[in-house]
C-alpha cells in the first residue's frame, strides 16, 4: 500500500514538475494555439535576432494574422521579433471555436491580450501595434496595464463610434420609438438591431474579406456591437508616460481626419510620444505602406521616432 501511494506522488510529482517547467521558447518561430483560461488564441510568432526586440501585432476588425504578411516580412528584415495573433472572433481563432452568441467584449480582448502575453513569458514593457479595432484594443489596453507598455503604435485606431453611422442608428431608434411605442425592446437591443443590419447589407461590399467564411461577418457585427461604446478619449489621461505613438492614414476611408485630431488633442503632453501623417496611404496602413510603416516601428522600437508633426 505505501508502495502504491509512493509510487501516485511520484506520478503527480513528475506531472506537476513537468507543467511547471514547461515554457514557451521565445528563440524559436511558432505558429499554433496557445491556450489561456478559457480559450485557445491561434498565434504566429518569430523570434527576434539577437539584442532585437519583438512587436505584438493587434488586428483590425476585418484582420487575420494572413494580412500582416507584408508588414511582418518587412520587420523581419529588420531582425525585429513579431508576434501576431487571431483575438477572439478571429481568423483561426473565430474557425476553432465559433461565433460567440453575445457581444465580444473590448475588455476581453484586454484580458485576452494580457493572458496571452503572460503565457508565453514575453518580456515586459511591450511594443504593441494596433490597427484600427486593434488600435482601439491597444488604447484600452494601455489604460488598464500601463505599467507592461513600452510603445502604444496606434495606426489608423478606432476611438469612436463612427459619426455618421451612430448618427444613422439613433435616428432610425428615435423613428422605432415613435412608431411603435409598446415595443419592450430596449434602445440598446433596438440600436444593435439596425447595427447588425449595416454590417450585413454594408460591411460585404467595402470589405469582402468578411465573406471569407460563414462565420466571419456575425463575428464582426459581435465585435463591433462589443466596442460601439468605448471612448478612447474617455481615458486618454490614463496612458502612461511617453508612450503613444498615432500614425494616420492620409487617404482613410473610414475615419475622419478631425476625429483622430480630437482624440489627440485628449492625449495628455506627457503620454505623448509622436504623431505621423502617413502620406499617400489609406486605412489599412500594414497592406497599403508596409515599408513605409515598418521603418517607423522600428524608429519607435529603438527609440528614436520623432514623428511628422
Amino acid at each position: 500500500m505505501q508502495k502504491r501511494t509512493l509510487n501516485v506522488f511520484i506520478t503527480l510529482y513528475s506531472l506537476f514538475a513537468f507543467s511547471m517547467a514547461w515554457a514557451f521558447d521565445l528563440t524559436q518561430n511558432f505558429q499554433g494555439f496557445v491556450s489561456i483560461k478559457t480559450k485557445d488564441l491561434y498565434v504566429d510568432y518569430i523570434a527576434p535576432e539577437k539584442n532585437k526586440e519583438t512587436v505584438v501585432l493587434l488586428n483590425g476588425l476585418t484582420y487575420s494574422t494572413a494580412q500582416w504578411d507584408q508588414l511582418t516580412t518587412e520587420l523581419k528584415k529588420k531582425g525585429l521579433g513579431v508576434l501576431r495573433y487571431d483575438m477572439d472572433g478571429m481568423g483561426k481563432t473565430l474557425l476553432r471555436h465559433g461565433v460567440k452568441p453575445e457581444p465580444y467584449a473590448y475588455t476581453d480582448q484586454v484580458e485576452d491580450l494580457y493572458s496571452l502575453l503572460k503565457t508565453i513569458e514575453l518580456k515586459a514593457p511591450y511594443n504593441i501595434v494596433g490597427l484600427s479595432y486593434g488600435g482601439g484594443i491597444t488604447a484600452a489596453y494601455s489604460y488598464k496595464y500601463g505599467k507592461t507598455v513600452k510603445n502604444a503604435v496606434l495606426m489608423a485606431p478606432y476611438t469612436e463610434a463612427l459619426e455618421q453611422q451612430d448618427a444613422y442608428i439613433k435616428f432610425q431608434v428615435a423613428l422605432t420609438r415613435l412608431y411603435f411605442p409598446f415595443n419592450p425592446a430596449t434602445n440598446d437591443q433596438i440600436y444593435d438591431y439596425y447595427l447588425r443590419q449595416i454590417c450585413y447589407t454594408t460591411y460585404p461590399l467595402v470589405e469582402p474579406v468578411v465573406l471569407e467564411n460563414p462565420l466571419k461577418l456575425e463575428a464582426v457585427f459581435r465585435m463591433t456591437q462589443g466596442i460601439r461604446k468605448f471612448r478612447a478619449a474617455d481615458e486618454a489621461e490614463r496612458f502612461p508616460k511617453n508612450t503613444v505613438h498615432l500614425i494616420i492614414a492620409e487617404k482613410d476611408q473610414y475615419i475622419p481626419r478631425e476625429v483622430l485630431t480630437k482624440f489627440w488633442e485628449a492625449v495628455p503632453a506627457q503620454a505623448k510620444a509622436s504623431l505621423t501623417i502617413l502620406e499617400g496611404s489609406e486605412h489599412k496602413i500594414p497592406e497599403s505602406k508596409p515599408a513605409e510603416a515598418a521603418n517607423i516601428i522600428e524608429s519607435i522600437v529603438n527609440g528614436s521616432y520623432q514623428g511628422t508633426n
